[in-house]
């Protein structure tokens, strides 16, 4: 498996160096983009999301911390390459991956790609997929990362935990069957809920359920006992 990455550097030499040591270091990372600053790196992310991005601190008019709010550090692993160590502290509050020093040593970048890949195929071991199938083609979503799923008329819609949602041409139930094992419960003829991301149970005649963003679903009366089950079972 080829991992993607972009080097956002204000200097040119350090972007072709950079790139040349990645050839060199014989990991599988392909450089699909560079920008000199912030405002040109963050019109590249607005299209993409690489798995890496190589950013330097010290640019003209922003710093590379400038660009964190524009990075998904869910997708993205940052390795910032700089001539300054005193930024390092801020780096990792920033949650950085890795903090090289230039000039950057090969040895130094194959290591911690290496670490940053095996890392990556843990957790990717460890993460359970949903596999959907639709007329359109064929998508993988991790499960962790979907809230609920909303049934409409002869569709449904995935509602995800960035806020995002998508439209799928399923019917509820197909889904329902699909979701089983993954922690998924149907909670309403209308619903179907990931418990693990159910921070609250509400008992009461009107039973609900208040998710990890806030979104409260309604329970029906002839699920409560199963959903109460699941939700104690998953705690």
């Amino acid at each position: 498996m080829n991992y993607t990455a972009i080097i956002v550097d204000d200097e040119a030499h350090a972007i072709r160096t950079l790139t040349a040591q990645l050839g060199w270091a014989k990991v599988p990372v392909e450089v699909i983009g560079t920008a000199m600053s912030v405002a040109e790196a963050g019109d590249f992310l607005t299209q993409t999301k690489p798995d890496f991005i190589f950013l330097d601190i010290k640019m003209p008019g922003q710093t590379g911390f400038d660009l964190f709010p524009m990075i998904d550090e869910k997708v993205t692993d940052v390795i910032f390459t700089t001539a300054h160590d005193e930024f390092a502290l801020k780096a990792f509050k920033h949650q950085a991956s890795g903090y090289l020093m230039k000039p950057v040593s090969t040895k130094e970048l194959k290591a911690l790609l290496e670490k940053l890949i095996n890392r990556r195929g843990a957790l990717a071991e460890n993460r359970q997929d949903i596999i959907i199938e639709e007329k359109g083609g064929t998508f993988k979503i991790p499960a962790d990362c979907l809230l609920y799923i909303s049934a409409e008329s002869g569709y449904v819609i995935l509602h995800f935990d960035d806020a995002s949602q998508r439209t799928v041409s399923k019917l509820l139930k197909d889904l329902q069957n699909l979701l089983a094992d993954k922690g998924f419960e149907r909670c309403h003829n209308k619903y179907l809920v990931n418990m693990k991301q159910v921070v609250e149970l509400k008992k009461a005649r009107n039973a609900t359920l208040k998710l990890s963003e806030g979104t409260v679903l309604p329970v029906s009366r002839s699920r409560k006992m199963q959903v109460y089950t699941r939700f104690d079972a998953v705690r």
